[in-house]
């Protein structure tokens, strides 16, 4: 499939702030479920906050595995769990893995930085972003 972004006619990032601000419905991180409003809509997030629960979804889906997502939507990373020794040469590859995942959206301009933290068994990814709207941090549990 191709990329949704990428249908039609494409317009330079700076109409994106006026003409087609990013819209996503809200997700609760912690609970790993949609939120609703008090009269049972689905609430709905827009520009910065909606990139990241669009990164945090693409970030969740296996590439490829869903007939229902775009080719280029998801992350290949069963080729880095439990199949390759850990070292600066695999790093790279997942660091460049992860931002040609998010690139493919028009409004992540650009992907600033990208660490891992861990304690224990619970890992953490933090990511700095450049958008259309301006800098964004995400901190991802994986």
């Amino acid at each position: 499939m191709a990329n949704p972004f990428m249908t039609g006619n494409t317009i330079s990032t700076e109409q994106y702030n006026t003409q087609n601000e990013f819209k996503e419905y809200a997700w609760d991180f912690n609970r790993n479920s949609f939120i609703y409003n008090d009269d049972g809509s689905m609430k709905i997030v827009t520009r910065n906050e909606a990139i990241k629960v669009w990164v945090y979804k693409v970030l969740q889906t296996e590439r490829f595995r869903y007939g229902a997502y775009y080719d280029d939507y998801g992350l290949d990373l069963e080729k880095f769990i439990g199949k390759v020794p850990n070292n600066v040469i695999n790093a790279n590859q997942l660091y460049n893995a992860i931002k040609e995942a998010l690139l493919v959206n028009p409004y992540i301009l650009a992907v600033n930085d990208i660490s891992v933290k861990q304690v224990n068994k619970k890992i953490t990814l933090n990511l700095e972003l450049t958008t259309v709207y301006g800098k964004s941090t995400q901190k991802i549990e994986v």
